[in-house]
């Protein structure tokens, strides 16, 4: 599985013309038989006119029809024009990323990147060579946390493009009271920060970065 995220800022007032150029643009490339969930959200904190845009493909080859569909279906790339005219388009930034974890386990792509109502995303860089101790200690982290009553799921993203250590901790919920829940016993109860603090220490955390979004599309 494979996540084609574009971050960037909704010009204000834009937001409704932006998501019915998103949507035109979905189907354009579903008529054409591109495979990929592509999801909408908006910033819930920092900037809150900040969107993502999260396409996910079952492999690299539906990723590579995408970026040959870009590239010579003028149409589509009018369409995509149609999307940016709506952003500050000089903010924004596009990445490349690979799951390595799924919450869920072995599940089919289509339940895996199935969108909840809010998102709350954790990026950072991992140490090198800790990548397998980074990835077992959130695995430990999220069984935890389940076992305690918290809904939501959580997958951990690796970086194609950019800076190859760099990743990504995605967890969705379906209510904010649900988030609250999660937060509430990231304060007080020791054993999670614990297990927290394992998975922290495989990342060089100074660059880390939190955003909680909510879904629009």
């Amino acid at each position: 599985m494979y996540r084609r995220s574009v971050t960037g800022i909704v010009e204000r007032g834009k937001t409704r013309d932006f998501l019915a150029a998103m949507q035109e643009s979905v189907r354009h490339q579903e008529e054409r038989g591109i495979r990929a969930r592509t999801t909408v959200w908006g910033a819930v904190s920092g900037q809150t006119n900040g969107v993502l845009i999260a396409s996910d493909f079952s492999t690299l080859e539906e990723l590579d029809k995408f970026l040959d569909l870009t590239s010579q279906d003028a149409t589509f790339a009018q369409i995509r024009r149609a999307v940016r005219s709506q952003m500050v388009y000089d903010a924004s930034e596009v990445s490349i990323h690979r799951m390595a974890y799924h919450s869920d386990g072995l599940i089919s792509s289509e339940d895996a990147t199935a969108p909840r109502h809010f998102m709350r995303t954790l990026s950072g860089d991992v140490q090198p060579g800790k990548h397998r101790e980074f990835v077992m200690s959130v695995s430990q982290a999220l069984e935890y946390q389940a076992d305690r009553g918290i809904d939501a799921t959580t997958s951990v993203w690796s970086a194609v493009t950019g800076t190859t250590n760099g990743v990504s901790i995605i967890a969705e919920f379906d209510s904010l009271a649900e988030l609250e829940k999660f937060d509430e016993m990231a304060v007080r109860d020791a054993e999670f920060a614990r297990l927290r603090a394992a998975s922290r220490e495989s990342m060089v955390f100074l660059t880390s970065h939190v955003q909680l979004l909510r879904n629009l599309l």
